[in-house]
């Protein structure tokens, strides 16, 4: 353990004791290994808590997290100083980043890339935390939970259900599982289905003209949407809700990456209404009923062309012009040879071991190979199937769900249809719709003190305090956050620090 401790980081405000480095996946080639950064608890009385936190993409790493809300520092402002975060989950237990897959971020891959699919993905973290648990022996004891964005709704589950799995050989105790803006889903109901109901949610954000909402809400009810859409509301729900084939059969973060691209047929322009319908209905491109790809088409065209919103930003709609970019100061500072020395990566110049003036690599906040390998490969079952109910059912893993409200990409009324979708415990869905206000300071509210609240409801039923809506019901919690995007704790660190501690960490 001594060789990987860190104490300081250059341009850094103080950090709590950390060990970085990178450990290879045992039983594959040499070359493949996961760059992990661990911190210890900073409150002696959350030290049981062993959290770990993975970014999505595929391929992004997790410095992103890091850096950006809830790790102990944060860029200051479009500088590359780091700061500390009086919000960062440290507080609440021991924490571990790691890049992974295999060429994510720090971590190296042998060649050509060796993870082709969520398969073997799965099998190299669950061998790599085996080995880095015999590493860390201190930890195996702790109460282990998992929480995760965007992608990471597909690696979260695979990778619960393979440590659940080697328990005989392997005990942990796996606590729970804790999924942001996840992709538990298919896309056809996470995104094809929903993106109507999240525009007109967000129309006045978006600048959408009254005639392109009501194109959208014609074409849903072409394709049958609007029925879906309708069982979806029901709390609790009639049944299993049919979820038409698979329109356009998009890969979530693909879009702007599809080979058609370069086809001018393709992105017919969609900014009137009459287009807007063909474009959904006869894409030769997308197929039929391709609502998301079409809505991704018309913001970016009427946002070029001076019509739309600026700076759309598919993440989070709220964001504008001046939002700063992470990505951009996370290359820059980690690609830094005095950050990577101190990180463990790279032998100091001058040093016994860098006889050969080994230099600094480049580093990537999202590896596009990695995107592209993953999501242009068998896609894996959709967790919310079999596998989530599974892990709450059977093996009586909490889950805990949440999602921002201004995030288009995986929009939550996509993820809400996917949980009354969803069987666990001996029923299907919620039994009533969330609609619980939690708070800042307390995301766990008892049902006596948490009163029924609409947002933009002027009435003394709706807290000027409230942070968002939720329920609980059989060992599933979902939570709406008001006011942030596709990376809930980046707009609201103080919110999000709640919620670990009152709904992760506290079951």
């Amino acid at each position: 353990m001594s060789q990987f401790e860190i104490r300081t980081l250059p341009d850094s405000s103080p950090l709590p004791l950390s060990w970085a480095g990178r450990l290879p996946v045992p039983e594959t080639p040499a070359g493949n290994s996961l760059f992990f950064w661990l911190f210890q608890a900073e409150d002696p009385a959350y030290d049981e808590n062993f959290i770990i936190w993975f970014n999505g993409g595929p391929g992004c790493s997790s410095l992103i997290g890091l850096t950006t809300g809830n790790g102990p520092v944060s860029f200051e402002g479009n500088s590359t100083r780091l700061v500390q975060n009086p919000h960062s989950w440290t507080k609440l237990g021991h924490v571990l980043y790691v890049d992974q897959p295999v060429g994510t971020g720090y971590s190296t891959a042998s060649n050509p890339y060796p993870a082709p699919d969520n398969d073997r993905v799965t099998s190299d973290f669950y061998k790599w935390l085996r080995n880095f648990l015999i590493l860390f022996p201190n930890l195996r004891s702790k109460r282990i939970h998992m929480i995760g964005e965007s992608w990471a709704g597909n690696y979260i589950p695979y990778f619960a259900s393979a440590i659940v799995e080697g328990q005989d050989s392997f005990p942990v105790d796996l606590r729970s599982l804790s999924i942001g803006d996840g992709t538990i889903g298919n896309p056809a109901a996470m995104s094809t289905i929903s993106i109507g109901p999240f525009m007109r949610s967000q129309k006045d954000t978006l600048q959408i003209p009254n005639k392109i909402i009501s194109a959208f809400a014609e074409a849903e009810r072409i394709c049958g949407f609007d029925k879906v859409l309708e069982a979806a509301n029901r709390y609790p729900p009639n049944g299993k809700i049919l979820i038409p084939g698979n329109p356009e059969n998009p890969n979530y973060e693909r879009h702007q990456d599809l080979p058609s691209r370069s086809d001018p047929t393709c992105n017919i322009q969609p900014t009137t209404p009459d287009r807007v319908l063909a474009s959904i209905l006869n894409s030769t491109c997308y197929g039929s009923c391709a609502t998301f790809a079409t809505a991704f088409d018309y913001m970016n065209t009427a946002s070029a062309a001076g019509t739309g919103k600026q700076c759309h930003d598919i993440y989070d709609t709220h964001n504008d012009c001046n939002t700063i970019d992470p990505l951009d100061l996370l290359a820059s500072y980690f690609s830094r040879a005095d950050v990577q020395v101190t990180l463990n990566l790279l032998p100091a110049a001058g040093h016994a071991t860098n006889k050969n003036n080994i230099s600094a690599t480049n580093f990537s906040p999202c590896n596009r190979t990695i995107l592209t390998t993953l999501l242009t490969s068998l896609s894996p079952v959709a967790p919310a199937y079999s596998l989530l109910p599974d892990l709450v059912t059977s093996h009586n893993i909490s889950l805990h769900v949440y999602s921002g409200e201004h995030d288009m990409l995986v929009n939550h009324f996509g993820t809400e249809l996917c949980l009354q979708n969803m069987t666990w415990n001996g029923a299907q869905g919620f039994s009533r719709k969330p609609g619980r206000i939690f708070f800042g300071d307390d995301a766990a509210p008892t049902w006596s003190s948490s009163r029924p609240c609409e947002k933009g409801n002027a009435t003394e039923t709706c807290d000027a305090a409230a942070a968002g809506v939720w329920a609980c019901e059989r060992g599933v919690t979902y939570h709406l956050f008001w006011g942030a995007g596709h990376s809930v704790f980046r707009k609201k660190p103080r919110e999000m620090f709640a919620y670990v501690r009152d709904v992760v960490v506290a079951g």
